[in-house]
């Protein structure tokens, strides 16, 4: 999977990738494969699994911590 989430600005894309940077580093220590990049307002993320409820599952938490951490910078 690849998602790319776009943000009005280049200080709440780097937010929101600090804040799911973490995750995926612990993501790289399991059998999938991962990679989190930041290209100016843009948030770009690939899970690569050969499971597809794992797959599912990260998609979705990793939706949801960029989700909030984006209302979070909005306040």
């Amino acid at each position: 999977a690849k998602i790319k989430v776009t943000t009005r600005s280049k200080r709440m894309a780097a937010g929101i990738y600090d804040a799911l940077a973490p995750d995926f580093r612990m993501l790289r220590a399991s059998d999938s494969r991962s990679a989190l990049s930041l290209k100016q307002t843009h948030v770009v993320f690939k899970i690569v699994t050969s499971d597809i409820a794992s797959l599912r599952a990260s998609v979705n938490s990793y939706l949801r911590l960029a989700d909030v951490s984006y209302k979070c910078l909005m306040v």
